[in-house]
């Protein structure tokens, strides 16, 4: 998968999809602008018929660049529902082994506290980096041994014990829910088809007869400019824990702050 935010940040990222499609619409007036005249006269349906190409194409190309930018902003929102959902389930896990009778309780608040401190200073930033993350899956089998290994002395215990090991299970969940968002990027097969898309409708754009040369380039001009416009939206929100508007850890350092 493509990765943009490691070529530049994302306000330099529209820039330079800017200045690319400006060039290329620059190249093709330059090219094809003559040609689109010739044609024009030797051809007296010419404008009817590269303007209805022109519709075709561009709506097609819209329409692929539309849905893939809804794609992205639907996986980057559930990922961010993801990290706020394990973060809700880690704290109540934690309110519920709090009411562990020691020294259970202290090995698994210590736990809780050691994934939470995982999940800011390593974990993010090695998504960022595109690591693996591997020891958030290690700090869960922890709990879970020191939960199972749990023998109740009680019936309160017993309770306590079926309760914690529910709560474990929905966080577990939401764990794996949110380690699947970590991979959810755009392929490099689709940025590739976005941008062979965009290059050629500038350059179709061109062939559109006009009188003057600085007609053709405000015509060109504009629609290389919508065109970077969604392609910087769809950068932005894609990858949704690498991007340049990743998902922040958050959710994580406020539920850190109630355990102590």
């Amino acid at each position: 998968m493509w990765n943009w935010n490691h070529l530049a940040p994302g306000w330099l990222i529209f820039l330079i999809f800017l200045t690319v499609f400006l060039i290329f619409g620059a190249l093709g007036t330059w090219l094809l602008r003559g040609r689109g005249k010739r044609l024009s006269d030797a051809e007296p349906k010419w404008l009817d018929l590269i303007t209805h190409t022109v519709s075709v194409t561009g709506t097609l190309y819209a329409l692929l660049l539309v849905l893939t930018a809804l794609a992205v902003y639907g996986t980057y929102s559930q990922a961010g529902l993801a990290v706020a959902t394990e973060a809700a389930d880690l704290k109540a896990l934690h309110n519920v082994v709090s009411e562990y009778p020691e020294p259970t309780r202290s090995e698994l608040q210590d736990l809780l506290n050691e994934y939470v401190d995982y999940m800011v200073d390593e974990a993010w930033p090695a998504y960022q980096r595109g690591d693996d993350v591997e020891g958030d899956r290690v700090l869960e089998e922890q709990l879970s041994r020191t939960l199972l290994g749990f023998t109740p002395s009680s019936d309160k215990d017993q309770q306590l014990s079926s309760l914690a090991v529910s709560e474990f299970e929905d966080w577990s969940k939401s764990r794996q829910i949110r380690s699947t968002f970590s991979t959810a990027a755009l392929p490099t097969t689709l940025w590739f088809t976005l941008l062979i898309g965009a290059v050629a409708i500038v350059l179709l754009s061109c062939l559109i007869p006009t009188r003057t040369r600085p007609a053709s380039l405000v015509l060109v001009s504009a629609i290389a400019g919508m065109i970077s416009l969604l392609l910087f939206v769809v950068e932005r929100v894609d990858d949704p824990f690498r991007g340049s508007m990743n998902i922040s850890a958050g959710p994580y350092e406020t539920v850190g702050k109630a355990f102590d």
